[in-house]
This record gives C-alpha cells, structure tokens and sequence, in this order.
C-alpha cells in the first residue's frame, strides 16, 4: 500500500498514513515522501511497515555511501545528507521533551561525520563457500552476515586490520564458530582506536582453545607488528553469542592504549582496555563532556554524586570544577577502570564504588552531596532512584541520557514528585546516520 510520510520520530521512524488514516511506521523514508509499503504488523492503533519503493521521492534525498545501507542494521539515515539529519534529530528530541518546558538548543555537530567510530565489533561467519567471512549481522537477522569492508563510519585503518586477520583465519586451518553447535574456533574480532594518539588494540575472540602450537598467533603478530599498539587473544566459550571473556591473553604490544581528550580547556588521559567501556565517537565526547561542564555550571564547593558512572570519564573531567566525586557503578571492571583513570589524572577528590546503584542508594553508607550527576542505560532512571531524588533533594542534577525517550519519562516523573525546573536541553550528535542522539539537561531545585 501507499502511505505519505508526515514525520520522522524517534527512533528514526518514517510516520506516514494510507487512505485508512491509520498511522503507519516505516524504516528509510523522509517526510513528504509518498512510498510503497508492505505491513508487517498491523493493530488498532499503528501499524509497521518495510519500504518497497519511493514513489515519489523528497528533493532531500541522496544515495547512500555504503553498498550495504539498508541490508545491515548499523545506520539510519544515510539517505539524508548530513545537514538534513541533525534537524530531523533535533525535531524528534523537542517534540519529546519540548511539552515538559525544556528548551532544546540546536543540536552539535559531530566533528567526523565518517570514519567516527573509534570501537567495532565484527563477526566471523561461514561464506557460500565454506570459508572464513567477517562481518557485521543483517539487520535484524542475528545468524545471517553482510562483508566488510568497507565500514564507512568505522575507523579507517581498521579496513586494513580486518583483511589481515580474516587471512590469518583462512590460512590457519581452524574454522569459524557455529552458533547452533557450538564448535569451531573463531568468533568475534574486536578493534578500538585511540583518535588523539592514534594507538591501535586488536582483540581476537575465539572459542575455547584447542591445543594450539606455541608459535599459532606468530604469523598474524608478524602481520600486525608496527602497525597495533596492542593484540589479544580471548577465550570464550560460553553459549551466547556476545563478546564475552573466559581467558584474556596478550599477545603483543602494551596492555592499554591510552586516549587523550580536551575538555574545557584541559586534557585528560583514559587508559582503554579490551573490554573497557568508552565513547564510540572520541571527539564527539569532547563536545558532549564539553556540555557537562556548561550545563553543571560546577562550583568549587560542590560535593558530587555521579550515579551509573561507568568508568568515570565524566566524573574525572567535572573534579578539576568541584570539592569532591563520588561515583557509583555495577560493574566492577569498569571501577578499577575509574580508578587507574582518577589516577592517571590528579583526581584525588575522585572517588568511585562498585555496586549496583539501586541497592547502593538503599543500604550504602551515602555522604553528604548537593549535587547529582546521572547518566543511565538506555531503559533511564528505575523508581528507587527518582524516589531518592525526592528523598535527597540535591540542589541540581545533571541527566545525561542517550534515549530521549526515556529522558522524558524520567523528567516528568522528577518534576511532578519534587521541586525541580528543566533548564535547556543540549544535545550531541554522537552518531552520525544513526537515531541515536545524546542530550545533557539541568534540573534546578526551587
């Protein structure tokens, strides 16, 4: 059936309607386009759709880079020209969080609108041939592949590193892991770069070992030597198909790489492990800590609650501004990461606790603070934490979200059970051709 697209809306849905009036969302469209659909689910009150063809297409739409656009499930809006995709986003943001009085500034810019991603995570999997492919899942199909490269919003070097360990497989004589019988050896190849110093780490993900010669890796090493900072090997033999770690071994090079941000006028050093957690787009982080700091308007007295810090990088850039952090976390690993960090930094008014964050507010032995910093998962702030809010009643709160869905959820829910007013939102395009959008914004007791 034919629909004429009104819309895009988060979470980068085309929202169009047939002659039945009847909202229907559709993937890869742009607003005034008529399209083509076929309904793959159809209720009450919405409907959702796969594009067949535009009919008639938007002046706005372009041809999209990458080959494999629409086939994998990595990018949204490659059909938009980049200064069309940050409108689109800051329109679906404002009409979420706008009815809540919140202002939404125009939406920054991501520095690298290609080539932004400092971390990818590629799959190995069995060509039509029976050889070793690598590459990144269909869109939603989890045991189905497309080829790369090309990636065009991964780092450029790591083309180069994928063509080289993707050889070493073929030519090792071990075969690609299957998910339905869980034999064969090689799963997953993990690549993050450091873009401010340029240092490269390589984490090869293989099933249990076998019983491997001493010199097994020795040909992929001499491959990479010179050109990585740092190469793993990790052991995982559990059912799931996510990278996960069972044994962790350094084949070359250093245990970290190191990346440097400039933040406010000062720089700071992260140590970055195989499994450390930080943000795919390093200079878009610059720009997004950047708003942490502006939306904080950070006092040397401030006392600083930083709930669901991860590896403290936002706690670490705000400390330098305030008399002390305290950060919360579940995960552990990523605390002893906080904590190498706080001390590669100065930040001896840092101070970071590894515990789930809702127990942690219940039973921990909380200190004195005025002021909160939240950054959630993408499902935002559970009750127990908006009911500690009211409870505490700090004198600002930082939300730092990556779903502005959610975002709104929580704002509401804050506003409407203790004395807060919104400032303005500001928000990052971290993401380029993607829905995803990160914003920063300021509640104010009165």
């Amino acid at each position: 059936m034919e629909i004429s697209i009104e819309k895009i809306v988060y979470p980068g849905k085309a929202l169009g309607r047939g002659a039945d009036g009847i909202a229907t969302f559709v993937d890869g469209a742009l607003s005034g386009e008529v399209v083509d659909v076929t309904v793959t689910r159809n209720k009450k009150t919405f409907k959702e759709a796969v594009l067949n063809t535009v009919v008639t297409p938007s002046p706005r739409r372009i041809e999209a880079r990458c080959p494999s656009y629409g086939a994998c499930g990595g990018c949204s809006f490659q059909h938009a020209d980049y200064t069309d995709q940050l409108p689109i986003k800051e329109a679906y943001v404002r009409e979420l969080i706008s009815p809540l009085g919140i202002t939404v500034n125009p939406l920054v810019a991501s520095p690298d609108v290609w080539g932004y991603r400092n971390k990818m995570e590629f799959s190995f999997f069995k060509e039509n041939d029976g050889g070793a492919g690598l590459g990144l899942h269909k869109k939603g199909a989890f045991d189905r592949y497309i080829s790369v490269p090309p990636c065009f919003i991964c780092d450029e070097d790591f083309t180069a590193v994928v063509g080289q360990v993707l050889n070493f497989a073929r030519q090792s004589g071990l075969g690609v892991y299957d998910k339905k019988t869980h034999e064969g050896f090689y799963r997953h190849l993990v690549l993050r770069k450091a873009k401010n110093t340029g240092q490269l780490l390589v984490n090869l993900v293989t099933n249990s070992a076998p019983s491997l010669s001493g010199g097994f890796f020795q040909p992929l090493i001499d491959v990479v030597k010179g050109k990585v900072s740092s190469l793993y090997h990790t052991q995982n033999g559990r059912m799931s198909d996510a990278v996960a770690c069972d044994c962790l071994t350094l084949l070359h090079g250093a245990e970290m790489i190191e990346e440097r941000l400039n933040v406010g006028r000062k720089e700071y050093r992260f140590d970055i492990s195989p499994f450390s957690f930080f943000q795919t787009n390093t200079r878009g982080a610059e720009l997004l800590y950047d708003a942490v700091l502006q939306a904080g308007g950070w006092k040397k007295d401030d006392m600083v609650l930083d709930l669901y810090c991860g590896t403290g990088t936002i706690g670490i850039v705000v400390a330098p501004y305030v008399k002390e952090v305290i950060g919360v976390e579940q995960v552990a690993d990523a605390v002893n990461d906080a904590n190498r960090n706080r001390d590669k930094n100065a930040g001896a008014n840092c101070s970071f606790v590894a515990g789930s964050v809702e127990k942690w507010i219940k039973h921990g032995d909380i200190p004195s603070f005025n002021a909160m910093i939240v950054d959630p998962p993408r499902g935002g702030l559970s009750s127990k934490v908006i009911s500690f809010i009211a409870k505490t009643l700090p004198e600002k709160i930082i939300y730092v979200s990556c779903n502005p869905a959610t975002l709104a959820r929580d704002i509401k829910d804050i506003t409407a059970q203790s004395p807060y007013v919104a400032g303005h939102a500001l928000c990052v395009d971290m993401f380029p051709h993607t829905f995803h959008v990160e914003s920063v914004v300021s509640l104010a007791r009165k």
